[in-house]
């Protein structure tokens, strides 16, 4: 009986041992792993399609993963490249104080709030120039073409051709492994992927419409770097009730200041007819097979993600929401076996 109890905390030892050696292999390739995983979990529907149609699994993996890369990979580098070349160039303007609206701007927020409090200043100049700073430092390296990069997304091309190929074999296996009993496995790998649709395919995918929809706008009335201002406009549109206008009224003010009154109001009505209505005409399709989030902390889950992870946090920020929140329900199975979601 001792001699067994030896062989346990040395099996356990060893164990713990070769686990933490094995985090520290695999460590610099967590993040292209797990974009791997959330991106097998959004192709599912799509590589199952193919499979029927084909047969095999691998031609099936394969098709799904050019589908991707032509038709998401690709636009995203260049409007990346896009992105990356307007930070850069508002950037040199911002700081070689070539941007004179800014201080018309400013003054049109400072001025009536100087009547309450007559001390306030706000530095725009400032603030812009650390946005685009942000914007040149994280999206240089993804559309820069480096060694680094190229052999990242060919990982995760790999990763995701046998997470797509074996998904039901790996999902098995850490069922398997898992000390957990199997209902609450599947319990955790079901509400995962219904909370990553939800959030992959809900919120960020209405983000995006909304972001290109708005940048469509802005280049049709002649607003300065529509790339830019698009993508911001997407990640602001998780923003609760205010979304893209935190975005398209400064821009339309601009327009106003520089004298080009007709592409203000043709900006204003592009938003209330096309950029507002995406979201109440989209969210009742993209939502209902998923686990509808807060948008609230859809929003500090990006920008947290955005903080730590660096652009690729915009996927990986909402998808640890969605697993805390999986995780909270099985918390919840725990103490009330009896509940539904059990």
């Amino acid at each position: 009986m001792e001699n067994k109890k030896i062989q346990i905390y040395f099996f356990s030892a060893l164990l713990l041992a070769v686990s933490v050696l094995l985090f520290f292999v695999l460590y610099p390739f967590v993040g292209v792993l797990a974009l791997a995983a959330v991106l097998a979990f959004v192709l599912q529907p799509l590589y199952n399609r193919v499979l029927r149609i084909f047969k095999f699994e691998s031609l099936a993996s394969f098709i799904a993963i050019i589908v991707l890369a032509v038709f998401i990979i690709l636009p995203l580098l260049f409007l990346g490249w896009q992105i990356f070349q307007e930070a850069q160039s508002m950037y040199f303007q911002v700081a070689g104080a070539k941007l004179p609206y800014l201080n018309e701007l400013t003054a049109l927020i400072e001025n009536p709030i100087r009547n309450y409090i007559p001390n306030f200043s706000i530095n725009l100049s400032l603030y812009t120039s650390n946005l685009f700073n942000w914007f040149v430092g994280n999206i240089g390296p993804i559309v820069s073409g480096t060694t680094q990069t190229i052999m990242n997304f060919l990982l995760a091309a790999i990763s995701l051709f046998f997470f797509l190929k074996d998904g039901k074999k790996i999902r098995r296996m850490m069922v398997e492994s898992s000390p957990l009993d199997d209902k609450y496995d599947n319990l955790i790998i079901e509400k995962l992927e219904a909370t990553v649709n939800s959030v992959v395919r809900g919120a960020l995918l209405i983000a995006a419409i909304q972001g290109l929809v708005a940048g469509i706008g802005f280049w049709i009335f002649g607003a300065p770097n529509p790339a830019l201002w698009g993508t911001i406009a997407a990640i602001t549109s998780l923003v609760p009730g205010i979304g893209t206008a935190i975005v398209i009224v400064p821009v339309i003010i601009y327009l106003f200041i520089s004298g080009n009154i007709f592409m203000a109001l043709g900006l204003s009505v592009w938003s209330a007819l096309f950029i507002g209505p995406v979201d109440q005409l989209l969210r009742p399709f993209l939502y209902k097979k998923g686990v509808t989030t807060h948008p609230l902390f859809i929003l500090f889950s990006v920008l947290g993600g955005l903080s730590f992870f660096g652009p690729i946090g915009l996927i990986f920020g909402p998808i640890i929401l969605s697993l805390f929140l999986t995780l909270l329900d099985i918390y919840k199975c725990f103490y009330n076996p009896n509940k539904n979601i059990c």
